[in-house]
């Protein structure tokens, strides 16, 4: 897994989450560090669960495990893996919004593994908004044996 920013630097979103369609909620990986991922989503007028161009803030957990996914894909195909299924397990201490995402928002999500091994860890997890901080939490996490798309 290369270190860095900038989009060229990592594979298309596509390539390290099983999620397809519209349940595709990140747009791109903007860097990597050792032990964690930061991911870029633009909120459009036509986004998933939008509604007149608002996406609600509890949203911002289903970003946060996008973003431990992005960052399992990542670790994955650095070993020559497939991308495999994850499942949220639980969670602890998240807040979320108190207010909707917008279209043209940008929001940055960041995870960073906090303990665990290749099946079951902790992540802990933020969500920005024009530098602030809107969202976060630990997110446990599981990935199984199952490969996407199987």
């Amino acid at each position: 897994m290369s270190e860095g920013t900038g989009q060229a630097a990592f594979p298309p979103i596509e390539q390290l989450l099983p999620h397809r369609g519209r349940m595709l909620l990140l747009d791109e990986v903007v860097s990597v560090s050792p032990g964690g991922v930061t991911c870029r989503v633009r909120i459009r007028a036509d986004s998933t669960f939008a509604e007149a161009g608002r996406v609600p803030g509890l949203v911002a957990l289903e970003y946060m495990a996008q973003a431990v996914g992005a960052y399992a894909g990542l670790k994955g195909r650095a070993l020559g893996q497939p991308v495999r299924i994850g499942y949220l397990l639980g969670s602890r201490d998240v807040t979320l919004p108190g207010r909707d995402f917008l279209a043209g928002d940008e929001l940055l999500v960041e995870a960073r593994h906090q303990f665990g091994d290749e099946a079951i860890g902790a992540f802990d997890c933020t969500v920005r908004l024009r530098g602030e901080l809107v969202a976060s939490g630990c997110l446990n996490v599981y990935q199984g044996e199952g490969r996407a798309g199987t």
